[in-house]
């Protein structure tokens, strides 16, 4: 069964002279921590925002919370899925706006996130900055090269609408579909990547791309690179993998 609801938030209309930020919210039994990330939100300076939550049919309190707070929300709706990029791929059905943030409910949204927003000009641009994790900031520029080593954290990423129009994420990759995209968008001359030293998230590292690795990502993961971040990224790489094995021989460990 699928349940929806939600209208362009009456609490706060938006204001044709600023950007209009889609914040999406993916759920499944989230009721210990989607109460804080809309708090989070409704606390912001900034509030062009379209709110949207994508529940995947929970039995706890999730959905409560979330008719709790229907009059800010845009849209939300629930039914099953299959897994989180699912969702998220489904929610761009119903964003309107240039720009687009994915948070999970048990993020927490900073002050960094209405700053960043003043910066929203170029709308074939992917705008990002920093998080916080367990107490520490982490983040900082990346190039190609960082790209392939690791992920840039999508919760404080704000995507242009423009990405969506020419890519979803690819479900196949069930728990780092996020790290194919930016590969892609990387690569695709369309786009550029814009980075503000700005603390836009609180991240939880409870969610499953911090607790298990995406194993089919890491199978493809040299053939992305050398398809989507170039032949030089993909040799630098691969003498990287030498060293690191290189190292464990000596050391003995495996």
């Amino acid at each position: 069964m699928k349940l929806s609801g939600g209208q362009r938030n009456k609490m706060y209309p938006a204001v044709k002279e600023l950007p209009l930020v889609s914040i999406v919210i993916v759920t499944y039994n989230a009721g210990k921590y989607l109460e804080g990330c809309i708090d989070s939100i409704r606390k912001q300076a900034f509030q062009n925002i379209e709110l949207i939550i994508m529940d995947g049919a929970s039995t706890d309190e999730t959905l409560s919370i979330i008719t709790h707070h229907d009059e800010y929300i845009s849209y939300w709706q629930s039914e099953k899925d299959n897994g989180i990029y699912h969702a998220m791929n489904k929610s761009l059905a119903h964003a309107t706006a240039k720009w687009i943030l994915f948070l999970g409910a048990d993020d927490r949204l900073l002050d960094g996130f209405s700053a960043i927003t003043a910066f929203l000009k170029n709308t074939y641009c992917v705008y990002y900055g920093d998080f916080i994790a367990d107490g520490r900031r982490h983040g900082g520029k990346f190039t190609a090269y960082r790209l392939a080593k690791s992920n840039l954290c999508h919760q404080n990423i704000l995507y242009c609408r423009k990405v969506f129009d020419k890519y979803q994420y690819l479900e196949k990759y069930i728990i780092s579909a996020d790290h194919y995209l930016n590969m892609q968008c990387w690569a695709d001359k369309t786009f550029s990547f814009e980075y503000h030293p700005l603390a836009i998230v609180n991240f939880s590292k409870q969610g499953i791309s911090s607790i298990k690795m995406d194993e089919l990502v890491e199978q493809d993961r040299i053939k992305n690179i050398k398809k989507f971040l170039g032949y030089p990224v993909y040799i630098r790489y691969l003498l990287r993998l030498i060293k690191l094995q290189f190292k464990k021989t000596l050391t003995g460990k495996n």
